[in-house]
C-alpha cells in the first residue's frame, strides 16, 4: 500500500537548510533517516509495540517552486512478517485473526500523523523566512542579543548556540 503526504509553504530559506531540518526532525520520529542530497530516505516512522505488524519506507522529495517550497513523502507501507505470522496464528481462534489487522490500520495512521507533524514543523520554522539580510537594524540586533544572552542565563540554550545565533545576527548588520 503505497500514500502521498504533501505540504506546500512560501519561504526564502535554501533547500540545503530544509533538508537538513527535515533530517534533524525525522531522525526524532523515525529508526532509520538517509540523507541523499536532495532527498530523505526514512524508515519506521512512531515505532511503537504494534509496529511490529508493518514495514514502512519513505521518501521526502523537496522541491523548489515559484518560490515555494514543496515538501512530498512517499509512503510504502505494507505488513511485515509478524502480521503474516500473527494472522496466520489467530486463524484458529474465533476473532484473533482481527487483531493483527487492527494493528496494521491503525499503524498507517500512526506514521502518516507522524510524518505531517514533521512537515508542519518545518512550515513552522521557516514560513516566510528570509535569508536576507537588509533591513535589520542595529537596534533591532541589539533587543535580540539581549533577548539571547538572557535565554542563556536561564539555561534555555548552550554557549555554542549563544555564539552561534550571535555570529548570525551581527553579520546581518
Amino acid at each position: 500500500m503505497n500514500f502521498d503526504i504533501s505540504k506546500r509553504f512560501h519561504t526564502n530559506v535554501s533547500t540545503s537548510n530544509i533538508v537538513a531540518f527535515l533530517e534533524s526532525s525525522f531522525k526524532n520520529v523515525a529508526a532509520t533517516v538517509h540523507n541523499n542530497g536532495v532527498s530523505l530516505s526514512v524508515e519506521d516512522v512512531n515505532a511503537t509495540f504494534g509496529s511490529i505488524n508493518r514495514s514502512d519506507k519513505t521518501v521526502v522529495n523537496i522541491t523548489l517552486k515559484d518560490e515555494d517550497i514543496l515538501l512530498v513523502a512517499d509512503v510504502t507501507y505494507k505488513p511485515s512478517i509478524w502480521f503474516w505470522i500473527f494472522l496466520v496464528c489467530g486463524l484458529f481462534t474465533t476473532v484473533g485473526w482481527l487483531v493483527p489487522i487492527v494493528f496494521y490500520l491503525y499503524q498507517k495512521n500512526t506514521v502518516k500523523v507522524g510524518i505531517e507533524e514533521v512537515f508542519n514543523r518545518c512550515e513552522n520554522e521557516f514560513r516566510n523566512s528570509s535569508n536576507t539580510t537588509l533591513g535589520i537594524s542595529s537596534d533591532d540586533v541589539s533587543v535580540k542579543l539581549q533577548k539571547l544572552k538572557a535565554m542563556k542565563d536561564q539555561g534555555l540554550i548552550s554557549e555554542e548556540e549563544f555564539n552561534k545565533k550571535k555570529a548570525e545576527l551581527l553579520e546581518k548588520m
